[in-house]
């Protein structure tokens, strides 16, 4: 009598699937199958007992397998923005390039036109969770779901208007409309995002910690990035910023600080106490000069250390694939220590890491049953990535994001041989080609 077939949504048929797990359990010949948009089973293909039916099957042979990128700090929009104003430190390229450009074109459309083109760019590099920090939070949050990404989504606070909210206290009435209206949604996230300590006041970060316990999500903000920040809240309130925010009791384990570049040893011990997660963006850092993240000095204190990209206007890039691969490399470079950040521990920041600072442990981050159905397939067959000794190694520092073959989020298939099934690429790019022939941005920023 023939065995009853168990019904699933995808099957992922063959490959070496590296689980990214504690263990780093890996399953040479694996079988995934997908329901609900979870792993239901996952192991070697002749371990499977019984027999399965899959709406839609994957063939991964000769694949490698691995959980999706997460992209924890960027802003989508940007992207419109992109190329203009390098070569400036932060604080001139904000107030020269950025702010004037956001005050003469940042609108619903643009927020929404520009957040497509960095989806689509993730999408091709990798991504499957991120977290986005803009203007018009809402039109983001639009683009993000009909992405089938999974996104963090705040709208920037400021104590002083911004192009989106005229009145600074009309700020979290912006935040809880999005709270409210994403409550239950599978796939968005609302969380509180505070510009910096020196744009936004004291009752700003108060209010922001009250709020995020009431509604239970995450609050995150730039902190420590340069040293002209640190030397204005110095100069403002005697403090360094870290100590500044533990003194309004801002920092909590649902507090994500961004950057994290300038710390004293007590900022350390901060942030070690209150398990404050940070996020390295060592390509922004870089470009505006400011600085590089002590992470190993972080890690080592039990820190929880996660990667970001920031924004394609201060990166040029929003692949995590260069950011994991820029990490590793920068901070070998600095301690003049090759063992430090070795490819396992890099690519645990960009999953598994980051996944615990944004609440997501034990939803999405490595791959196992019961997990979200979060992965990419690998096609490692071209020059760059043979011969493959060692899979790790090969993805942080041989990987381009062209060997990124597919993407699957939440069980859904996002991408297929390079291929977005999701959003319309070739609509996008021309209405972005579009809006800079008509916007002229070049010549007027």
């Amino acid at each position: 009598m023939d065995h009853i077939s168990e019904i699933f949504d995808l099957a992922i048929v063959g490959g070496r699937c590296l689980t990214l797990d504690p263990e780093y359990s890996e399953i040479s010949d694996s079988l995934i199958l997908i329901r609900n948009g979870q792993i239901s089973w996952l192991g070697e293909r002749k371990d499977y007992r019984g027999r399965y039916q899959a709406a839609r099957t994957l063939q991964a042979s000769g694949k490698l397998i691995m959980p999706a990128l997460i992209n924890a700090h960027t802003h989508l929009s940007l992207s419109l923005y992109r190329g203009l104003g390098t070569d400036l430190k932060l604080h001139n390229w904000l107030r020269r390039v950025i702010w004037p450009l956001e005050k003469k074109f940042c609108t619903p459309d643009n927020v929404y036109l520009g957040s497509c083109l960095s989806l689509l760019e993730m999408i091709k590099s990798g991504t499957g969770t991120l977290a986005d920090m803009n203007f018009f939070a809402n039109y983001a949050a639009k683009a993000v779901d009909e992405s089938g990404l999974r996104g963090f989504i705040g709208e920037a606070l400021f104590s002083t208007p911004t192009p989106s909210i005229q009145d600074p206290q009309d700020g979290f009435n912006v935040t809880a409309d999005l709270v409210n209206r994403y409550k239950g949604h599978p796939l968005i996230h609302p969380y509180i995002v505070l510009h910096a300590p020196f744009t936004c006041s004291d009752q700003l970060y108060k209010e922001a910690t009250e709020h995020a316990k009431s509604w239970g999500i995450k609050v995150c903000s730039h902190v420590a990035e340069t040293i002209t920040e640190v030397d204005q809240i110095r100069e403002r309130y005697q403090l360094t910023p870290f100590e500044w925010l533990d003194s309004l009791g801002a920092l909590n384990p649902d507090f994500i600080a961004i950057h994290a570049v300038h710390l004293t040893d007590h900022d350390k011990k901060i942030l070690a106490e209150r398990n404050v997660g940070v996020i390295h963006n060592p390509h922004s850092n870089m470009m505006l000069g400011s600085g590089i993240c002590p992470v190993p000095e972080l890690a080592a204190l039990g820190i929880r250390v996660g990667l970001g990209t920031d924004s394609a206007s201060s990166n040029n890039s929003l692949s995590m694939l260069f950011e994991l691969q820029t990490a590793a490399k920068l901070h070998k470079m600095s301690s003049l220590d090759p063992s430090i950040l070795p490819a396992r521990q890099v690519l645990n920041m960009a999953t598994s890491v980051n996944a615990d600072i944004l609440g997501l442990k034990g939803v999405t981050g490595h791959l196992a049953a019961g997990f979200s159905a979060d992965l990419i397939l690998i096609d490692p067959s071209s020059p760059n990535m043979i011969p493959l000794h060692d899979a790790y190694a090969q993805i942080v520092y041989s990987m381009e994001n062209s060997n990124i073959e597919s993407l699957v989020v939440a069980g859904r298939l996002i991408m297929e041989k390079r291929k977005i099934l999701t959003m319309d690429e070739e609509l996008i790019l021309k209405e972005v080609n579009n809006w800079m022939k008509a916007s002229s941005v070049y010549d007027k920023y």
